[in-house]
C-alpha cells in the first residue's frame, strides 16, 4: 500500500466522521485550555522555606520537615508541638490524632461491611436476607466515607499546627541582656 492510497483512507475517515470541525475545534481548545491550567497550577515540588516548619502531605506516616531535618510520624514531631507549650498548636496536634485514628477505624471497618454487605446483598445466603445485606452496604459506605472526611480533617488540623508554629516562631522578639559591660538590646527577626 503506497501513501497515496493511505492519504485516501484518511481522508475517506475525516470526511465520513460524525463530528463537525467547530465541534472538534472546541474539544481541542478546551483541552488545550485545561492543559495550560494545570500546568500553571500544578507542581510536583513543595517549595521548603528557610527556618520554617513545612508539612508535607504524603498516606502515611504524615511527614514534617524543620531545619533540614525530616519527621516523620506523629510520635517524631510530638515534641516540637509540646515545646512550644502553646494550647492553641497543642490543641491543633491533638484534633489530628483524634480524627486520625477514628478516621483508621471507620475508613476500615467501613470497607469491611460495605465488602461483606455486596457479598450478602448479591449472594442468597441462608441465614442473612438481602435487605440486611443492603443496609450492611450502605452503613459501610456511610462509614468509609465519614473515615475518609476525618483522615482529610486529620491532614487540615495538622497544617493548621504547622501554620500556627511558623507564626509563633517568625514573631520578631526583642529581649534585654545585661553582661559586665552594660545593658544590650538583642532583636531577634
Amino acid at each position: 500500500m503506497n501513501l497515496i492510497h493511505i492519504f485516501r483512507r484518511i481522508q475517506f475517515n475525516i470526511n465520513n466522521c460524525s463530528y463537525s470541525f467547530p465541534t472538534l475545534r472546541k474539544c481541542i481548545f478546551l483541552l488545550g485550555s485545561a492543559f495550560v491550567f494545570f500546568k500553571t497550577n500544578v507542581s510536583a515540588q513543595q517549595k521548603l522555606l528557610q527556618g520554617q516548619m513545612t508539612f508535607i502531605a504524603t498516606p502515611k506516616p504524615n511527614s514534617i520537615i524543620y531545619h533540614d531535618t525530616l519527621y516523620n510520624g506523629s510520635h517524631s514531631f510530638r515534641a516540637l508541638f509540646l515545646r512550644t507549650k502553646d494550647p492553641q498548636i497543642i490543641e491543633a496536634y491533638k484534633f489530628h490524632q483524634t480524627d486520625k485514628i477514628w478516621g483508621s477505624i471507620l475508613g476500615t471497618t467501613g470497607s469491611v461491611a460495605l465488602s461483606l454487605g455486596v457479598v450478602y446483598a448479591s449472594s442468597s445466603h441462608p441465614n442473612i436476607s438481602r435487605s440486611t445485606g443492603w443496609i450492611m452496604a450502605g452503613s459501610g459506605m456511610i462509614a468509609a466515607i465519614t473515615g475518609g472526611y476525618l483522615m482529610n480533617r486529620a491532614n487540615a488540623d495538622l497544617l493548621l499546627a504547622t501554620y500556627l508554629f511558623n507564626k509563633k516562631q517568625l514573631k520578631p522578639t526583642t529581649s534585654i541582656g545585661i553582661s559586665s559591660n552594660g545593658l544590650s538590646v538583642v532583636v531577634k527577626l
